[in-house]
């Protein structure tokens, strides 16, 4: 029969990390280090009239549609319908 320790410390290996930089890295590697705001006003409107001038990628799921733009290491996503619309930037921490 299994203790109550044994199901969490013995299924799980948890990295070991030697510098900040290589766990910097790991987090990065799964999304965890992404900084994400909702642009809105006068910025949003500056932005966007920029963004319609560059090619861009789509999708949606019948409920929300989203056009993406990729400026250098950021990411516009432009997201409308069922009474959403924003326009969302997403910049990775460096490391």
């Amino acid at each position: 029969m299994l203790g109550p320790l044994t199901l969490a410390t013995d299924a799980v290996k948890y990295p070991e990390f030697k510098t900040e930089q290589q766990a910097r890295a790991f987090l990065k590697r799964c999304g965890l280090l992404k900084k994400t705001r909702v642009l809105e006003g006068k910025e949003r409107e500056k932005m966007f009239t920029m963004l319609k001038l560059m090619p861009s990628d789509s999708s949606n799921n019948q409920h929300l549609w989203c056009e993406t733009w990729m400026v250098g290491e950021v990411m516009y996503e432009h997201i409308t319908g069922d009474g959403v619309d924003e326009l969302v930037e997403t910049i990775e921490d460096d490391i």
